[in-house]
């Protein structure tokens, strides 16, 4: 079968990325797995074979003969395009379902373990407008899609269109210019839309990866639950004063939009895309506020912090109840961020201890025990990937209750190993990655075993789902 081909396929499941499943029928492919964008479970579509791997084939649908019942109309005009929402088309309750069902899936098939209680899925209570952080990529040439090339003019597509938008899906080089995402709320899209137009008006040139010039690189969008917004800047050094004037009329926004209290700067000269050097506070503070389950916290431009603001108090519920915490308990929490579960866990044990390898992070962190009057709580900056991080736990008394929730890779296989020598009485394990997470428990689970699973939607209208995993020692 020779890429560019089209084939008639009926599609049979979603996979653990968000990609129909189909195999073809019929001769020597007979059987042979067709990874699949656009299509969803029952359909019957005609796709275009993308690419030919040694075990499989990566195809785009290009017309649905006989739609889902659950395919309804995406309603944001960059579905199938842009890179940041890939289940618009499937119906909320059905994303539920499949998350869910993904879970479920990766405990028993790559875990090889079965939990004695599969709990059902907390939703999100909005679809849409529900991050509070989103981070735009800037580009000197803007992706067009291909509905809109016969509709240009040739000199339109051979200027360089600078773009401020999300990468295409598989393309991080691609950036799709974005006028409003419907994952923002509407003041949020206001902001993003003035920054916007100063590009043109200031005559900035945006970040052109080929030559590795350009002044604008990122504009990030910060906001909390209390309504205060951030906007963040990273940009190459300055060069000429048409930077400066940039700069300089964003700052500005900060008076045109109330609910702006930080307004920072970060330089990025190197090839990496995150910006390595401080930021710049050149409006009001250099953090926003957040109040979770009665605790105010500071977020600062390089803190993580969970992005469904609207779900963000029962995500943090469902972790508390999970851990079950008694109050004479130790409790450990690794890869504590900003101690959004830390310090609620400290109300109710004898001591929590957060363990976080950004110093930013922990830095809020410490200043949000502060600012709520919470001292049975210690941070420390460490790296849980580096051995000198082990050793400074051992000099900790071993804890009753350790939550962990690591970046999407997942743990250190020695950091498994650890916690099976310290051999904690429970661990809460958070991911936003099933597949990781239960490849990780199969490594504890001789010495633990899964009591319950809680899936929490906390990024609808993508495959992505929140993962809360209970283990208690064998």
């Amino acid at each position: 079968m020779k890429t560019g081909e089209i084939v008639e396929l009926r599609v049979e499941s979603l996979g653990f990325e968000g990609i129909a499943i189909a195999r073809l029928h019929g001769g020597d492919r007979d059987g042979l797995v067709v990874q699949l964008r656009g299509g969803l479970p029952s359909e019957r579509v005609l796709a275009r074979i993308r690419r030919r791997k040694r075990t499989y084939l990566e195809a785009d649908v290009v017309e649905v003969l006989e739609p889902s019942p659950h395919r309804r109309t995406p309603p944001c005009p960059y579905a199938g395009e842009c890179g940041g929402c890939t289940w618009q088309h499937l119906a909320y309750a059905e994303q539920l379902r499949w998350k869910e069902q993904h879970v479920r899936d990766a405990f028993e098939r790559i875990g090889h373990c079965i939990a004695q209680e599969y709990r059902p899925i907390i939703p999100s209570p909005v679809e849409f407008g529900y991050r509070g952080k989103m981070e735009f990529s800037c580009s000197t040439r803007r992706w067009i899609p291909a509905k809109q090339w016969e509709s240009m003019e040739p000199v339109a597509i051979e200027r360089k269109q600078p773009a401020v938008g999300l990468h295409i899906r598989g393309r991080h080089d691609a950036v799709l210019d974005i006028e409003r995402c419907l994952l923002l709320d509407e003041r949020s899209n206001a902001l993003l839309a003035a920054v916007r137009e100063l590009i043109p008006r200031c005559r900035i040139t945006c970040d052109d990866q080929r030559q590795r010039s350009g002044f604008l690189r990122n504009v990030i969008i910060r906001r909390s639950g209390l309504g205060e917004m951030m906007l963040v800047l990273v940009t190459r050094s300055p060069s000429d004063q048409s930077d400066q004037l940039f700069l300089e009329r964003c700052v500005e926004l900060g008076s045109r939009f109330p609910d702006v209290q930080s307004i920072v700067w970060g330089i990025n000269d190197t090839l990496s895309p995150i910006p390595t050097g401080p930021f710049t506070v050149l409006y009001g503070r250099n953090h926003i506020r957040e109040q979770v389950a009665g605790i105010e916290f500071r977020i600062s431009a390089q803190s993580f912090f969970q992005a469904n603001v609207p779900n963000l108090e029962r995500f943090v519920t469902a972790v508390l109840d999970a851990a079950s915490i008694e109050p004479s308990d130790v409790v450990w929490d690794l890869y504590a961020g900003t101690g959004t579960l830390t310090l609620p866990f400290a109300r109710q044990c004898a001591h929590a201890i957060g363990i976080e390898s950004n110093t930013a992070a922990t830095c809020d962190a410490q200043a949000n025990a502060e600012r709520n009057g919470i001292t049975n709580v210690t941070f420390i900056t460490a790296d849980l990937h580096d051995r000198a991080a082990w050793d400074c736990l051992d000099g900790l008394s071993t804890p009753q209750v350790v939550v962990l929730d690591p970046p999407r890779a997942g743990m250190h296989p020695r950091l498994t190993e650890y916690l099976c020598r310290r051999l904690p009485q429970r661990i809460v394990y958070v991911s936003c990655n099933p597949t990781t997470q239960a490849r990780d428990v199969a490594m504890l689970s001789h010495a633990y075993r899964v009591v319950a699973v809680q899936p929490i939607d906390m990024f609808p209208q993508t495959y992505h789902v929140e993962s809360i995993a209970v283990l208690e020692r064998c």
